[in-house]
């Protein structure tokens, strides 16, 4: 539940917004999931009717940051179906898992209900062209790190390539997708990650995957760290019915199209 603090932060917030024309207001992230810490921010949402533009900012309120959207709820329907379509609830997290401040007509709440509806639901796993042209396009990229080896920009190129492989697994296996910075804890923490994921609906990646991206992440010596990522990628896509070195792939284009 919320506490009054944060309610008074948030009314703070309002009277520094000077807006008085909302119909409901949000609270997510890790002051609302018992996760919050010193570096923590609170995390509002605003939301109003007819709202041609989408506000966003951060305030600093009686030492406490302060970053809000100001959104208009059509507008968010339209990003949970996008959500869908995309087959990835991850950001649909916040609205599962926030609280209502304010509602004003009973909108927010049948929104709310309606994203926890969405959020609970199985992903699909996917394998389909798109997916094996990324393996493709992985595969380049592992490729081009031994080439990096000995360079300054081998750091880069790996952990881009290490995100690359997460995100992948996760769209292929049906798993949710989560945000980089926290990866680490989920991954470390199951405490955290139940917090955090808040659905019994979702599964984190097998445990044999956590413990080799986990690995991964370490900064050692380089050749190690490719040998690490060479195991990762080997169990994430290793076993699928598509051989990178050896495809054919066709991709029809919509109309209208650019060349």
């Amino acid at each position: 539940m919320i506490n009054n603090i944060i309610v008074a932060y948030v009314n703070e917030l309002l009277n520094k917004l000077k807006l008085d024309d909302y119909i409901g207001v949000l609270v997510y992230g890790s002051y609302v999931g018992n996760r919050s810490n010193d570096l923590s921010d609170l995390d509002v949402m605003i939301i109003k009717n007819n709202y041609e533009t989408q506000d966003c900012g951060s305030l600093l309120i009686n030492e406490i940051r302060v970053e809000y959207f100001v959104q208009d709820l059509k507008r968010l329907y339209e990003l949970i179906k996008n959500e869908i379509d995309n087959n990835d609830p991850s950001h649909l997290t916040k609205f599962a898992t926030c609280e209502i401040l304010y509602d004003s007509n009973g909108k927010i709440l049948e929104f709310v209900n309606y994203a926890k509806d969405i959020y609970n639901t199985k992903i699909v796993p996917l394998f389909d062209d798109n997916v094996k042209f990324s393996i493709f396009s992985i595969n380049n990229r592992m490729e081009d790190l031994e080439s990096l080896i000995n360079s300054e920009s081998f750091y880069a190129a790996y952990y881009i390539t290490l995100e690359k492989i997460r995100v992948l697994y996760a769209k292929i296996n049906g798993v949710i997708d989560l945000p980089l910075m926290k990866i680490e804890k989920i991954y470390s923490d199951i405490n955290f990650a139940q917090k955090y994921i808040a659905s019994p609906i979702h599964d984190l990646p097998s445990q044999e995957f956590i413990d080799l991206y986990l690995q991964c992440i370490k900064i050692n010596d380089r050749v190690e760290m490719l040998n690490n990522l060479k195991r990762l990628y080997n169990y994430s896509f290793g076993k699928l019915d598509f051989d990178p070195q050896n495809f054919c792939l066709k991709f029809v284009k919509k109309h209208p199209f650019k060349v």
